[in-house]
């Protein structure tokens, strides 16, 4: 779970902003204790108007994470991730993150162009008492950077030696345990890679996987595909169940000749002119017998939900963080509201933070009562940059409603519209 997180000069972040999840105490089901004494938030929604940057946000935390796990293969590729603000785009992107992973607290801060990791350090918390894992700073061009390790992880010199020359100045010391073979030593590096390899996760989750791979890989495990049911049962689809088909694939004449003649490798010829497709058939009921409904006939909304569904799985049954952008779109607000409850009573440690435009979600008791969850996003209008301000630090009293403060622009982050009538006369 993620403790805090800020970044400088990203995107349309310009100067520092930064999000705590760091709750008071375990006040209500949105709480929960990551360690001993340590209470954490588990859900964070961040507002405001279109272009706001509320993505943005998203975005910076998936790119702390992949900078620090994802090595380069070649010292000459950029880092695509170092996008700076536009203004000030010479100078370096900055983020630095708190988190917990196996319990213990990790805090890693990085500086970064688009070349090099200008410095990173990381620092962690074994025994409640901070300690250094590593710490590097950039040298020069092809020079080797200088790297200091904490005497806690107790590595042989020539473990030590090996990280420095596998380390290229365009990645992250952590990320060479993913790229070379290293001593039995390295077993604390391996040990947080692989958790945040695993529990970690992209903005929208991790690839690109199709709603026909994502239900067959459910219907294969009997816990999930329980779970698929359950919840489309649950979400008044009139779904009953599903399961994988094969349909006939039409493949025209002029296609499958134009196919055949292409320099391209058999299997990939096979694949394109194959006469059938998997796909997924889900089971509706009706007082006059159940009947098939094929995925390509499904709602827009309702495969929208089979997607987000993934996540859910993995929030409820381990530990994992998920960042979900515009959740609520093309859900209707009370199956908004379900599938975060659920998220919110059947979780432990997984931490899901949204951008959303379903302002309704303020009104709900268990929001309004924990404004520590929710962040206003706005662009200043002098410096064009996004601001983000916690629901918290507006000193509004607990018996105001966050919902009508917004609503009525006391909290910012709603759009400024113009008149609208249009005149286009000169």
């Amino acid at each position: 779970m993620i403790r805090d997180f800020w970044v400088k000069n990203y995107l349309s972040i310009r100067d520092k902003q930064k999000l705590s999840f760091l709750a008071k105490g375990p006040s209500s089901e949105l709480v929960t204790e990551v360690a001993e004494g340590v209470f954490l938030y588990k859900l964070g929604i961040l507002y405001g108007s279109n272009a706001s940057g509320k993505s943005n946000m998203l975005i910076a935390l998936n790119e702390v994470f992949r900078l620090l796990v994802l090595p380069k293969s070649d010292a000459t590729q950029r880092i695509n991730g170092s996008i700076p603000f536009v203004l000030t785009k010479d100078e370096p992107t900055e983020m630095h993150v708190s988190f917990y992973a196996n319990g213990i607290r990790y805090d890693y801060g990085v500086e970064f162009n688009d070349k090099y990791i200008l410095s990173e350090a990381l620092y962690y918390y074994p025994n409640k008492s901070k300690s250094l894992f590593y710490e590097r700073t950039f040298v020069g061009d092809n020079v080797q950077a200088e790297i200091k390790f904490g005497s806690s992880l107790k590595l042989l010199i020539k473990t030590q030696e090996s990280i420095r020359e596998n380390t290229l100045n365009n990645h992250s010391v952590l990320s060479v345990c993913r790229k070379a073979a290293l001593k039995e030593d390295i077993a604390q590096f391996n040990i947080l890679h692989g958790w945040i390899m695993e529990n970690y996760h992209d903005v929208d989750g991790d690839g690109e996987k199709g709603l026909v791979e994502i239900l067959k890989d459910a219907y294969s495990n009997p816990k999930k595909r329980k779970f698929y049911n359950t919840m489309l049962q649950k979400a008044d689809l009139n779904i009953l169940e599903y399961k994988p088909i094969i349909e006939d694939r039409f493949v025209p004449n002029e296609f499958r000749e134009r196919i055949q003649k292409e320099n391209i490798p058999e299997e990939m010829k096979e694949a394109l002119l194959k006469p059938t497709s998997d796909s997924i058939a889900f089971v509706n009921h009706s007082i006059n017998g159940d009947f098939d409904i094929p995925l390509k006939w499904q709602s827009k909304g309702t495969q929208k939900y089979i997607r987000i569904l993934e996540a859910l799985y993995d929030m409820i049954t381990n530990s994992h963080v998920y960042y979900l952008d515009e959740l609520g779109e093309d859900l209707h607000n009370d199956l908004l509201y379900y599938y975060l409850n659920v998220f919110i009573f059947n979780s432990e440690k997984s931490q899901l933070i949204i951008t959303s435009q379903e302002t309704t979600l303020l009104s709900q008791d268990l929001i309004n009562e924990n404004r520590g969850v929710v962040w206003f996003v706005e662009k200043n209008k002098e410096t064009a940059s996004s601001e983000y301000s916690r629901g918290d630090s507006f000193g509004l009293h607990k018996n105001l409603s966050l919902y009508n403060s917004y609503r009525i622009g006391r909290l910012g982050a709603k759009p400024e519209l113009g008149s609208i009538f249009i005149n286009l006369e000169d």
